[in-house]
C-alpha cells in the first residue's frame, strides 16, 4: 500500500508540474526494498518488518537521493542468542541492531543469525529404577529442544551402548555382553549444535543365569512301580517349574511341578528312563537338569560254586563256600554264619566250624533292590575213630606248591550293539578250577564280571553295562553309518583267574559289536 501510496503522490507531481517540465531537469524516481532473512530461533523488527510474519519493506526516492534506511532489530528466542548480521551496518554499542538501506528490486538480502544455546531437555521413562534384565534391555526416552533433537545416546556405566536418530522411541539394548550384576544406564539427547542433556542414572541389574536346581538325592537304579524324584532350589526368583519323566530318546512333555515335592512316574516298565526338571526365572533365563536311571525288577543271577552241598557231614574246622554273583547292575553282598549279623563279603566266605548243626547264608542286592539269597546248611561231627566217611569235596589242588598258572582263554560270539546294551556274552575257560574277573572295556566304555569255576570247565557269562556304558552304546546305535560300512564298536576282554594254589592265569580278546 505505501508504494501505491507513493506512485500516486509521484504522478500528481508530475502532472501538477507539466508546464515547467520543459524549464527543470528531470530526476528519476527510483523504487526499492529490503528483505531480511532470519537463519535460527529469532525475531528481526523494524519500520514495516516483523520478521517472521512479515520480513520484506519497499519505499522509493530520486535518483539524485541517498537511498533511505530502516533500523533493524533482532531479538533471539528463548534459548538462542544473536549471532551477527550480514548485509546491514552495526550500529555502535548495540550489536542487534543495524542500518540496512534499500535496494533497487532483486538486491542482497540482510541476514540476521541466531545460534542454539538450550541443551535438549530428556527423560528416562524405560527401565523402570531397579529393573533385571537377561539379554536385552528394554529403554525409551521423552525429549525435547527449542529447535530439535538429532538423536539419542544410551549409555551403560558411561560407555555409549545404543543411539538412535530421534527420542522418545522404544529401543532394546544388547546386554549379552555386560556381566551379571548391577549397573547404570543413562540417556543422553543431543541438537544439531551439540547442545545436549544428560539424564540422572538408574541402576538396573543383569541376570544370564537361570535358577539354580539340585536334585534330592535321585534314583541311579529302581525296581519301584512308581518311583519318585524331587529337586531343591535358593532361587528367589523362580517363575516356573516342570518335571518329566520318560522313555530314555522318548519326547518330553513336561507337567507342572514345585520344588521338595515328589513328582511320581507311576507304572514304569523295565529300562531306562530320564527325570528331567525345566525351570525359567522371571526374566526367561532357563535351567534345565535331566538325571538318568533304570528301572530293573530282575534279581541278581548266583549260585554257589564251591563249599559242602546243603545237607552235607563235615569235620570240625575250617568250611569256605564260593558263589558267583552276575548282574548289569552294581551289586551287594552281605554274609551270615548260623543267623547272626550279616556283614560284607565278596564270592568267598570261610568260617571254622565246631561241632553241630550250622546255617550259611550270602545275600545279593543289585543296584536297583532286587535281591538274591543263597543258602546251605551242614552238620558237623567229630571222629570217633578211623575215618569212615572221608571229605567228599576234597580240596581240588591240595598241593600248596603249585605254581603252575591255569590256562585261561575267552571266546566272543558274534553280537551287536543293541544286544550288548542289555548284556554282553563271553566264554571263559579254566583247565582247572579257578575264579576272578573278567573285564570288557572300549572307547568310552568298561564294566565288568566275576567268573567261578569249581572244576576245569567253560562259564558262560552274560555282562550287563553299566549305565554309563550303556548310554555310550545308545548313541553309536543311533549314529549314521560313515560311507565306509557300518557302526561298530572295538572292545578288548581281559580275564585274570587265579587257582586255589593263587597262581593267576590271564588271557585277553580283541573283537567287535557292529550295528
Amino acid at each position: 500500500m505505501k508504494k501505491f501510496l507513493v506512485l500516486a503522490a509521484a504522478l500528481l507531481a508530475l502532472a501538477f508540474t507539466a508546464q515547467t517540465a520543459q524549464a527543470e531537469p528531470e530526476h528519476e524516481l527510483v523504487f526499492g526494498e529490503i528483505t531480511v532473512e532470519v537463519h535460527g530461533g529469532g525475531t528481526v523488527t523494524g519500520t514495516g518488518i516483523n520478521c517472521g510474519a512479515d520480513c520484506y519493506d519497499d519505499d522509493s526516492w530520486y535518483d539524485n537521493e541517498i537511498p533511505p534506511t530502516n533500523r533493524l532489530t533482532a531479538t533471539a528466542g528463548r534459548g538462542w542468542a544473536f549471532g551477527g548480521w550480514e548485509g546491514c551496518t552495526s550500529v555502535n554499542g548495540q550489536s542487534n541492531k543495524c542500518d540496512a538501506g534499500y535496494q533497487e528490486f532483486g538486491g542482497t538480502p540482510v541476514i540476521a543469525s541466531f545460534y542454539d544455546v538450550m541443551a535438549p531437555s530428556v527423560f528416562l521413562q524405560f527401565p523402570a529404577l531397579n529393573t533385571v534384565a537377561n539379554d536385552t534391555l528394554h529403554a525409551a526416552v521423552e525429549s525435547g529442544d527449542n529447535d530439535r533433537v538429532e538423536k539419542v545416546e544410551y549409555l551403560i556405566d558411561g560407555q555409549v551402548a545404543k543411539t538412535v536418530d530421534s527420542g522418545g522411541i522404544d529401543v532394546y539394548i544388547d546386554v549379552t555382553g555386560v556381566s551379571e550384576g548391577q549397573h547404570e544406564i543413562q540417556a543422553r539427547a543431543y541438537d544439531p549444535t551439540g547442545n545436549y542433556g544428560i539424564t540422572a542414572a538408574r541402576t538396573f541389574t543383569v541376570d544370564h543365569s537361570g535358577p539354580d536346581i539340585t536334585l534330592n538325592a535321585p534314583l541311579v537304579a529302581t525296581n519301584a512301580d512308581s518311583p519318585a524324584f524331587s529337586f531343591s532350589t535358593t532361587a528367589t526368583d523362580i517363575k516356573n517349574t516342570w518335571c518329566a519323566i520318560v522313555p530314555k530318546g522318548d519326547d518330553v512333555n513336561y507337567s507342572a511341578c514345585s520344588p521338595n515335592e515328589p513328582f511320581v512316574g507311576p507304572g514304569l516298565a523295565e529300562g531306562e528312563w530320564i527325570f528331567t526338571v525345566w525351570a525359567t526365572d522371571n526374566v526367561g533365563n532357563l535351567t534345565q537338569i535331566t538325571h538318568d536311571f533304570v528301572v530293573d525288577r530282575t534279581a541278581p543271577v548266583a549260585d554257589f560254586t564251591s563249599g559242602p552241598a546243603d545237607g552235607a557231614t563235615v569235620k570240625p574246622g575250617e568250611v569256605t563256600y564260593g558263589w558267583s554273583a552276575t548282574d548289569g547292575l552294581a551289586v551287594a553282598q552281605h554274609c551270615s554264619w548260623d543267623g547272626a549279623e550279616a556283614v560284607g563279603c565278596e564270592g568267598t566266605a570261610s568260617k571254622n566250624l565246631a561241632a553241630g548243626s550250622h546255617n550259611f547264608q550270602v545275600t545279593i542286592v543289585d543296584q536297583a533292590g532286587n535281591e538274591t539269597t543263597l543258602s546251605r546248611s551242614v552238620t558237623v561231627k567229630k571222629a570217633t575213630g578211623p575215618d569212615p566217611d572221608p571229605d567228599p569235596d576234597p580240596d581240588p589242588d591240595p598241593d600248596t606248591t603249585d605254581r603252575t598258572a591255569p590256562v585261561v582263554k575267552l571266546a566272543a560270539p558274534k553280537q551287536t550293539l543293541p544286544g550288548v546294551r542289555k548284556a554282553l556274552r563271553l566264554k571263559v575257560s579254566c583247565d582247572e578250577a579257578c575264579s576272578g574277573k573278567v573285564t570288557v572295556t572300549g572307547k568310552g566304555v568298561k564294566f565288568a564280571g566275576r567268573v567261578y569255576l569249581t572244576r576245569a570247565g567253560v562259564a558262560k557269562l552274560k555282562l550287563r553295562p553299566t549305565v554309563k556304558a550303556r548310554r555310550v552304546l545308545a548313541r553309536l546305535a543311533t549314529r549314521k553309518p560313515r560311507s565306509t560300512g557300518a557302526r561298530s564298536l572295538g572292545l578288548t576282554a581281559r580275564a585274570s583267574l587265579k587257582d586255589a594254589a593263587g597262581n593267576t592265569g590271564r588271557a585277553s580278546l580283541r573283537f567287535k559289536v557292529t550295528a
